[in-house]
C-alpha cells in the first residue's frame, strides 16, 4: 500500500487544481488529529469542497468525519485564514512540499516528506509549525526564516547540468535520478523504462541521452496533468500510467483526486489504528531516546571519575568548604565549572568540557564513580523495559487489527447516523453542517417525514417512506424522535427526556422569508409542527444483518438479539466503545462511529 503521495502526485494535483484554488476562500478548518486537517475552500469554480490534509501521507479534496470541537490548533487556523483570499498554490521545487500563500501575507506550507509538517509563515518567517524541528542546517522554529528541504528544482535544469550530476554520481542511474534529481522512485523508473534503459546501469550518457531522458519527463509531466487517475492492484495511484508497472492491472479514475481519494479512503478501512495504543507506542520510543542519553551522559561521567580518580578527590575537599556556584575549581590539567551548588542536599553539578555530572561531596571519589556506573546501568534496564513494553503494545495493535473485519463493505448510509425502525424504515440523521444539509436535500422526498428535536443545533432527522409503499406509522415516528433528542444535546447535557417535532416533507424549505438568511445545515419549517413530548433519551445497539454484512446499530427500540442499553453518565466513548465492543464482538471504533456525542453509562447488557 502506498505510504506517501510522490513528487509526481503532489505535481498533478497542484497543476489541475490551481485555477479553481487561486482566488478561492478558506472557510471552516477542522484539526481531525494526528496531523490531519480539512480546510474548507469556497470558489466559484469549486464551490464550497474540502481540502484534505494528512501530513504523514498526503492532500486531496475529501470530507471525512470531523470532531464538534476545533481544537486550540484549528481555532488558531481559523483566526489567521479563515475568509482570506488566496493568492497562490504551488509545488516547491519539485519536492513533497506545497505552498499556499494569501493576500494577507499569511502562507501555508505542508511538507509530506518523512513524518509531515504543517506550518505557518507570516511573510516568509515561521509563526507557527506543528511539529518544530531543528537540523543542522534547517530550522522548524517560530521566528527563523523558512527554508525549503531542497533548493534543487530538477524542471529547471539545463541538460548540461544533468549531464554533469550523472556523470559524477557513483550510483546507479535510478538512484542518481530518484535522489540527487529529485525525480522520486516511480518517476524515474518510468523515464529510464520509455526510453529503454536499464534502471540498474551506471550509465554516462551524452548530451543526446540527456535530452531523450528530459524529453520523456516532460511527456510524463504533460500526461499528468490531464486529470485522470490510476489505481493499480496493489492500491497505489498515479496521475500518468505508469507503463514500466505493465502488465499489472489497473482501473481507470474519471479525475485524479477520485484516485487520491479512494486510496485515501482504502488506507483507512484496511490499515485500522488503535490511536491510543499509538500514542503509547510513541511515548515509548521517546523515552527509549531519552534513556540512551542518559546511559551515555551517566557512563561518560563515571569513565571522567575514573580517568582523574586523583583530582576529584581534591575537588570534592574544595566543595566542601565556601566554594559557591559560577566558581571555577583550576587542578592543573582539570578544569571544572561549578554549575550548581545545593547545601541541602550536599551535591555540586559540575562541567568539563562536553562532560555534566553531579558529585555528592560528603561521599569519595570511588562511590561517587560506582553511582554514576549504577545509574547507567539502570537506565540500560529500562531501556530492554521499554522495549518490551513497545514491543507488547505493537502486538495489541496487531490483535486489534486483525479483530477487526476485513473489506467490510460501508454502505451508504452510514455516512449519517441511522437506524432502521421496528417497522423497517430507514431513518437518517445529521453528524455536522454538511450532512445536515446533505440528509434533507438529497433524501427528504415526498411521502418522507422530518423530525427534529425541540432544541437548537439538533440534528435534522428524516423518515424515509418504505420501498413497499407503506406508511410511516406513529410508532416509527416516535422512535426517530427519541433518535433525534438523544443525538441532540441532551445528551452532553445529562437530560433524562427530551421533546421533538414532526413535519411533512412538503412544509420543509430552504427558502427564507424576505431579509432572513438560511444558514448551511439549517431549514425552513413552515405550517404546522405535530409536537412530540416526554421522550426518553436512552438507545440500544445491537447487531444486525443487512446485505449479508453483520454491522452494529444504534436504535431507540430493543431487540430481540443480543443488545446493550445505553443512556448519558459518566464514561468516556473510548471506554464505553470497548466495553460495548467486546461484548457484541465488534470492533470498538465501529461502535464510536455510532455513539452519541459525550459521556455514557451501561444500564443492561
Amino acid at each position: 500500500m502506498k505510504e506517501k503521495e510522490s513528487s509526481l502526485d503532489i505535481f498533478a494535483f497542484v497543476n489541475i487544481y490551481r485555477n479553481d484554488i487561486k482566488d478561492a476562500f478558506f472557510k471552516k478548518i477542522y484539526e481531525l488529529g494526528q496531523g490531519r486537517f480539512i480546510f474548507q475552500i469556497h470558489s466559484s469554480a469549486l464551490k464550497t469542497v474540502p481540502l484534505y490534509i494528512d501530513v504523514k501521507r498526503g492532500v486531496c479534496l475529501m470530507d471525512t468525519e470531523r470532531g464538534q470541537d476545533a481544537g486550540q490548533t484549528a481555532m488558531y487556523l481559523r483566526k489567521l485564514f479563515m475568509d482570506r483570499k488566496i493568492r497562490e498554490i504551488s509545488q516547491i521545487n519539485f519536492d513533497r512540499v506545497i505552498r499556499i500563500d494569501t493576500y494577507s501575507g499569511s502562507s501555508l506550507v505542508i511538507e509530506l516528506f518523512r513524518d509531515g509538517n504543517l506550518i505557518v509563515l507570516q511573510d516568509d518567517k515561521i509563526d507557527y509549525a506543528l511539529f518544530p524541528r531543528e537540523w543542522k542546517n534547517r530550522k522548524i522554529l517560530k521566528g527563523e526564516a523558512y527554508i525549503p528541504p531542497s533548493s534543487f528544482d530538477p524542471l529547471s535544469i539545463s541538460y548540461s547540468e544533468a549531464r554533469e550530476m550523472l556523470a559524477k554520481s557513483k550510483a546507479s542511474i535510478v538512484q542518481t535520478l530518484a535522489t540527487r534529481m529529485n525525480f522520486g522512485g516511480d518517476l524515474a523508473e518510468e523515464v529510464l523504462f520509455r526510453n529503454s534503459i536499464q534502471k540498474d546501469s551506471k550509465l554516462e550518457p551524452d548530451e543526446s541521452e540527456i535530452k531523450r531522458l528530459m524529453d520523456a519527463t516532460r511527456e510524463i509531466l504533460a500526461e499528468s496533468v490531464q486529470n485522470r487517475g490510476y489505481i493499480y492492484s496493489d492500491g497505489t495511484a498515479s496521475p500518468t500510467l505508469m507503463k514500466h508497472r505493465e502488465p499489472e492491472k489497473y482501473e481507470i479514475t474519471d479525475t485524479f483526486n477520485s484516485a487520491l481519494e479512494k486510496t485515501m479512503q482504502k488506507e483507512m478501512e484496511v490499515n485500522p489504528v488503535n490511536e491510543k495504543i499509538r500514542r503509547i507506542v510513541e511515548s515509548q520510543e521517546k523515552a527509549i531516546k531519552e534513556y540512551e542519553k542518559k546511559v551515555e551522559e551517566y557512563k561518560n561521567a563515571g569513565n571522567f571519575i575514573a580517568r582523574n580518580f586523583q583530582e576529584i578527590g581534591k575537588a570534592i575537599k574544595i566543595l566542601r568548604g565556601n566554594i559557591a556556584q559560577s566558581d571555577v575549581i583550576n587542578l592543573g590539567q582539570v578544569k571544572l565549572d561549578v554549575v550548581k551548588k545545593d547545601l541541602a542536599s550536599k551535591t555540586a553539578t559540575l562541567s568539563s568540557g562536553d562532560i555534566l555530572f553531579e558529585i555528592e561531596y560528603l561521599k569519595t571519589p570511588g562511590e561517587n564513580m560506582e553511582r554514576l556506573f549504577n545509574m547507567s546501568k539502570e537506565y540500560r534496564d529500562k531501556i530492554e523495559g521499554a522495549k518490551i513494553a513497545m514491543e507488547n503494545s505493537l502486538g495489541n495493535i496487531v490483535i486489534e487489527q486483525e479483530r477487526k473485519k476485513k473489506n467490510r463493505p460501508r454502505f451508504w448510509f452510514e455516512t449519517y447516523h441511522w437506524f432502521f425502525t421496528k417497522g423497517g424504515k430507514l431513518v437518517l440523521s445529521g453528524k455536522n453542517t454538511d450532512s445536515n444539509e446533505k440528509v434533507v436535500k438529497k433524501y427528504l422526498e415526498e411521502n418522507d417525514i422530518y423530525v427534529h428535536a425541540d432544541m437548537y443545533g439538533a440534528p435534522s432527522t428524516v423518515i424515509k417512506k418504505g420501498d413497499d409503499g407503506t406508511p410511516i406509522s406513529e410508532d416509527d415516528i416516535r422512535e426517530a424522535g427519541i433518535f433525534a433528542v438523544s443525538f441532540s444535546r441532551a445528551w452532553q447535557n445529562g437530560l433524562a427526556s427530551g421533546s421533538a417535532y414532526w413535519v411533512t416533507s412538503q412544509q420543509v424549505s430552504k427558502t427564507p422569508e424576505s431579509g432572513q438568511y438560511v444558514r448551511k445545515g439549517s431549514w425552513i419549517v413552515r405550517g404546522k409542527r405535530t409536537y412530540l413530548f416526554e421522550l426518553p433519551i436512552e438507545l440500544y445497539i445491537s447487531p444486525i444483518e443487512y446485505r449479508g454484512v453483520r454491522i452494529p446499530m444504534i436504535s431507540p427500540w430493543k431487540s430481540d438479539e443480543k443488545c446493550v442499553k445505553i443512556i448519558p453518565g459518566n464514561k468516556k466513548k473510548d471506554k464505553i466503545a470497548k466495553e460495548i465492543g467486546d461484548y457484541l464482538e465488534f470492533d470498538p471504533e465501529e461502535i464510536i462511529q455510532i455513539l452519541p456525542t459525550g459521556n455514557t453509562d451501561i444500564v443492561s447488557a
